[in-house]
């Protein structure tokens, strides 16, 4: 046998590598990316440039945070000032509030914590030998209460009743009695500091129904004893 025979023989006992077999192998191997034109990366390549590319957030500064927020307070007025001072004032309890009337030409204040409620004159039944000043008894739903003509009773006559005339509930202790008033001023708060005591030119009777002098808005009101108007007895 020649060389030319063993080599077509040796040929024709190879076994080819089947075809579909050599598609499945190329299949499983990724193909690289086709390099881009004109020098740009492809898709994945821009990705993950992006993430590679991203810059870190800059640190804040602490100062610099502090100093940029935004002024959103509205500048303080004369009156929210003087809300906001009488408000401290009340909390500390250095204010105290008052009902002011009048009696004539004069102003007078009673401590509304003792003040029930403020009614229109009304018809009265008469007392026998009771001072002046008792005007009579009124019934205010089922409860019997002597009324005083407060004007009689500071020694400043007899009041005449008018349409502004009311009669102001009031009670101290275990005692309800009206005090007739010639008007209704206001309510108020004034500070203690406010409040000066008696003065030296009154003296008996008329200094036991006097607490105090007050001083509001340049004005002087009396603020009255109510536990000394109330008794009956200290004429």
């Amino acid at each position: 046998m020649d060389l030319a025979e063993i080599r077509k023989k040796a040929k024709a006992t190879q076994a080819p590598t089947p075809r579909r077999e050599k598609k499945e192998i190329n299949a499983k191997v990724p193909a690289p990316e086709p390099p881009a034109k004109n020098g740009k990366v492809g898709e994945q390549g821009k990705k993950e440039e992006k993430r590679v590319a991203a810059p870190a957030p800059a640190a804040v500064d602490p100062l610099e945070e502090l100093f940029n927020v935004p002024l959103e307070i509205a500048t303080a007025t004369e009156e929210s000032y003087h809300q906001a001072l009488d408000k401290s004032t009340e909390e500390k309890g250095n204010l105290r509030q008052l009902l002011t009337f009048s009696l004539g030409d004069e102003e007078y204040a009673l401590d509304i914590e003792a003040i029930r409620e403020i009614i229109k004159p009304r018809e009265v039944t008469d007392l026998p030998r009771v001072p002046d000043f008792i005007l009579g008894l009124i019934s205010l739903r089922g409860i019997i209460i002597p009324i005083y003509d407060l004007s009689q009773r500071m020694r400043l006559g007899k009041s005449v009743i008018t349409p502004a005339s009311r009669v102001i509930v009031c009670q101290c202790e275990d005692r309800v009695f009206g005090l007739l008033v010639d008007s209704i001023s206001q309510v108020m708060r004034l500070p203690n500091q406010n409040i000066e005591p008696p003065p030296a030119v009154l003296s008996g009777i008329d200094r036991d129904l006097v607490e105090g002098v007050g001083r509001y808005q340049g004005k002087m009101m009396i603020l009255l004893h109510l536990p000394c108007v109330a008794d009956t007895e200290l004429l």
